[in-house]
């Protein structure tokens, strides 16, 4: 899936404090492919929106890069999350997987925080609303 020159993959973070990007990504894959990559960053995403992570109570939005490669951003308000990726529909059907150090699994509760069916806002990015 993809011709992508380099196989390492970061998660990076915006401080919502501060605006500031974080230099220091939160989550390094080497050696991925971008299928796992998407599947990883989806368990990002749901962390992230139901802030799961200690890292995320203070995050205005993540990315994940490949190389220097901007591939997925997200970001959240009171009532939405917002994805926008260059590969948004291998997104969309990727399945949530753990990355190391990661743990459980946040798809089923996600879902019973935001609306099931997402919205186009354009072609490259979807939005879920909370119920």
């Amino acid at each position: 899936m993809g011709n992508y020159l380099d196989s390492h993959w970061y998660v990076y973070r915006r401080s919502l404090s501060t605006d500031q990007w974080v230099a220091i990504p939160l989550q390094t894959w080497p050696d991925v492919e971008l299928d796992i990559a998407l599947q990883r960053f989806k368990h990002e995403v749901y962390s992230y929106a139901m802030e799961k992570h200690l890292e995320y109570k203070d995050t205005k939005a993540i990315y994940l890069y490949n190389n220097n490669n901007r591939i997925a951003k997200v970001m959240k308000n009171e009532d939405q999350i917002d994805i926008w990726s260059t590969s948004i529909r291998e997104w969309m059907d990727s399945k949530e997987t753990l990355a190391p150090q990661r743990y459980p699994l946040h798809e089923k509760e996600f879902f019973t925080k935001y609306v099931h069916r997402h919205a186009w806002k354009n072609t490259q990015t979807i939005t879920y609303v909370k119920k």
